[in-house]
């Protein structure tokens, strides 16, 4: 039996869905996480091993169930986990089965973007031009050597947090105060072209799924997470996969951007998240499944490197309910929850009721964060 181990420390809800892809792949699944996690919230793992709130304690715990030999595949479901990993752990061989890469030397790019910036100068990776920040002494650098515009990034961040663009040096010291100081911060040329996000499966370096999509709804600003995407087959990006999966040793699920210079046709890698997110699941929906790259390694046939998956028609559009409904409840948006309530382009095929104890969170969380919040406020404004 092919064994899989997903821990998550921080409570990520976009890891609900990740057994069900592994479980229908053909592998058995055990989570290592608190009792609250959303690892939890479904009916496709095996067993539960319960971790500690303690920092060291769970990379204790993580370390012994990694090196007992029983898992053939480990996932670290969240971002503060990879980074708390890559940190502490030094042994080699316990690195290559738990961090998800497997070429020890690149290890400064996870949960790193000036990690990413160093790693794809010094590969030959077509990426946005960089420096970083840290104080005041470092603006005459990024004046010379950058082109503006130019987008400041957190070093260790996600979800957009605290990034803008900057179309001129000078907007770029009217923004300063809003940069922290002392902290390393990505200063990188702004691309100016189409944003390709992009879902992918590795295993040994070896590229098996992806799916490209673009954007059609934020869920605030263009820098924070997407609740709709149109999904669509872009094959000038699977040869730049395969080289990034094969050069970095990827190993497991990705997150990966590209923004798109239609101009120059050329496309520059922004970013490279080594960990699940909220679409991994509906790949399904769309003929390119990563279940069956799961089979893939399960069987043994990654070895036989990428195969091509048909997608069932040109665009497909896909929404997150869970994420997409509560946006459009919290901004009292008609046309968004109309979506839902008529089946738009059959969303209701996004619906988690495959499985009950998925929906019943889901469900209730939006029952209580939303509803209840909202009458609450009502009832108090009306005292």
């Amino acid at each position: 039996m092919f064994k899989v181990l997903v821990a998550c420390f921080d409570n990520w809800n976009t890891l609900a869905e990740v057994p069900f892809v592994l479980k229908n792949g053909g592998a058995s699944v055990d989570v290592y996480c608190s009792s609250k996690s959303w690892l939890l919230s479904n009916s496709y793992y095996g067993k539960w091993i319960e971790s500690s709130a303690d920092k060291i304690v769970f990379k204790d715990k993580l370390i012994e169930l990694v090196k007992t030999g029983e898992y053939q595949w480990v996932i670290l479901g969240d971002e503060p986990l990879i980074k708390f990993m890559n940190e502490e752990v030094h042994e080699e061989n316990v690195f290559v089965k738990m961090l998800p890469i497997i070429k020890i030397e690149h290890r400064h790019m996870l949960s790193s973007k000036d990690g990413l910036a160093d790693f794809c100068e010094s590969t030959g990776i077509d990426a946005p031009g960089y420096t970083t920040y840290n104080g005041k002494e470092d603006l005459e650098r990024i004046k010379t050597k950058l082109n503006f515009p130019v987008i400041n990034k957190l070093d260790f961040s996600w979800g957009g947090v605290g990034m803008f663009v900057s179309y001129s040096y000078e907007e770029f010291l009217t923004n300063l105060h809003k940069i922290p100081e002392n902290q390393n911060v990505l200063i990188q040329e702004y691309i100016e072209g189409d944003e390709i996000p992009v879902e992918a499966l590795f295993y040994q370096g070896e590229l098996l799924v992806y799916n490209t999509s673009k954007i059609v709804e934020y869920d605030k600003d263009k820098f924070t997470y997407s609740t709709r995407r149109s999904y669509y087959v872009n094959s000038a990006i699977k040869p730049l996969l395969i080289h990034l999966g094969k050069t970095l040793g990827l190993n497991g699920f990705a997150n990966i951007a590209y923004m798109h210079d239609v101009k120059k046709d050329k496309y520059y890698l922004i970013e490279v998240d080594t960990r699940p997110n909220s679409w991994t699941a509906y790949g399904r929906f769309i003929g390119r499944d990563f279940s069956d790259g799961v089979k893939r390694i399960v069987s043994g046939d990654y070895l036989n490197g990428y195969k091509d998956m048909p997608m069932k028609q040109p665009f497909i559009e896909v929404a997150l309910f869970d994420k997409d409904i509560r946006r459009a409840l919290w901004k009292n948006e008609i046309k968004g929850i109309l979506r839902w309530v008529f089946n738009y382009k059959g969303y209701w095929r996004f619906l988690p009721c495959y499985d009950k104890k998925l929906s019943n969170r889901i469900f209730r969380g939006i029952w209580n964060e939303v509803f209840v919040y909202k009458w609450k406020k009502i009832r108090g404004q009306n005292k």
